[in-house]
């Protein structure tokens, strides 16, 4: 049976870079259905973030840190920054940003 690598760091880069394009597909008004999915990628990111950090850096453990930890870290910070505060003002204002491109673009 052929055993398959998984790099969890190239896993999670594609799961990031996936978010960012639902971000700018949202701010640009290319899709209606990309709010559904980024919620849901959202909170998938979400569970995937508390569990890494959970079992990495418990009191019990002992570890080098590593690049993948530092890009954990990083997008810990900033997905408690955005869905506390910058998703509710984009969700306010969404609106306005679609119709804006729409009418620079007609």
């Amino acid at each position: 049976m052929m055993k398959i690598p998984i790099n969890p760091e190239k896993i999670y880069d594609i799961v990031i870079y996936t978010n960012y394009i639902l971000y700018t597909i949202i701010f640009l008004g290319i899709s209606s259905t990309a709010p559904k999915y980024l919620d849901e990628l959202n909170f998938y990111v979400h569970i995937y973030i508390a569990i890494f950090l959970l079992y990495r850096f418990n009191p019990f453990r002992k570890i080098q840190f590593n690049n993948l930890d530092r890009k954990v870290a990083f997008s810990a910070g900033l997905f408690i920054l955005t869905t506390s505060s910058l998703n509710e003002l984009a969700l306010n204002y969404i609106h306005d940003i679609q119709t804006f491109i729409k009418g620079k673009l007609n």
